[in-house]
């Protein structure tokens, strides 16, 4: 098992923007789909025929398993420069991935809730997206329908592993940190308020209660216009709190005078 990513970086990220090592790229956009699919269905070993027609449905067999031939070539050039040899394994017949060779090398390897928390921060979960972040194939109907379970699983995972790694951080006194992965996973989910009031929360720790109430007033802007909803008790409570904690809070910081209480303001006890 490979180390927590706060003692290493992942080898091969599939979460947001796609590489192998430090700057590996890949000839062809559907080998990225293709590692993917293989990452997430391991152990399985995948004929090489119906993986080429998945990838190439409009094609005639012939044609399709040529295109693969070299979408592998170039996918296992990329992972042997990087990680070396017995990552990938292809036979005439079949294609995999070793899971012994392979696991740890993938972002979505090092999500798992039993790894240590390390004692760095994540600067890769900072990064981390959607599943092939803006990779789309047309008229590849079984990938299309495979894909988006893919996204919804990687994404529940790395929203939980944004959780743990953004509450070791805040323990650990580092809000910065803190913050950055907070912020992430309200970018990944923002309709989700228990997340959007931990960001809310270390903001005002962090002695920031105006960012706190601005990420409110965005929130409670968005649930209107998309849901035409308003934001639960519990996050326009937290708001209330907080703008009453800064007003009280201000002349002793030396402004002088009590912060006027503006519109804004004036929303959140409606």
């Amino acid at each position: 098992m490979s180390a927590w990513p706060g003692d290493s970086q992942p080898l091969i990220r599939l979460l947001g923007e796609c590489r192998i090592g430090s700057a590996g790229r890949l000839v062809y956009r559907k080998g990225w789909a293709l590692l993917a699919y293989l990452a997430i269905e391991r152990p399985r070993v995948h004929r090489r025929s119906r993986i080429a027609a998945m990838l190439w449905p409009d094609l005639a067999h012939g044609a399709a398993l040529t295109n693969l031939r070299q979408v592998l070539t170039d996918l296992n050039r990329a992972i042997v420069a990087a990680a070396g040899e017995g990552v990938l394994l292809i036979d005439r017949e079949t294609v995999r991935l070793c899971p012994v060779a392979s696991q740890g090398l993938f972002d979505i390897d090092l999500l798992e809730p039993t790894l240590p928390a390390g004692l760095h921060a994540r600067e890769w979960l900072e990064e981390a997206g959607e599943l092939l972040e803006g990779v789309s194939l047309e008229q590849c109907d079984e990938f299309n329908e495979w894909l988006p379970g893919a996204r919804a699983w990687a994404l529940q995972r790395l929203l939980k592993a944004l959780e743990r790694a953004r509450d070791d951080a805040a323990a650990r006194g580092n809000l910065e940190v803190a913050v950055n992965l907070a912020r992430r996973q309200v970018l990944l989910d923002p309709w989700d308020e228990a997340q959007q009031r931990s960001l809310m929360r270390l903001y005002a720790c962090r002695g920031e209660p105006e960012t706190a109430l601005d990420c409110y007033r965005i929130l409670e802007r968005g649930l209107e216009q998309e849901l035409a909803v308003k934001p639960q008790m519990a996050t326009r409570t937290l708001a209330m709190e907080i703008a009453q904690r800064h007003a009280h809070a201000a002349p002793l910081r030396g402004y002088g005078r009590t912060r006027p209480v503006h519109a804004a303001d004036k929303a959140l006890r409606a």
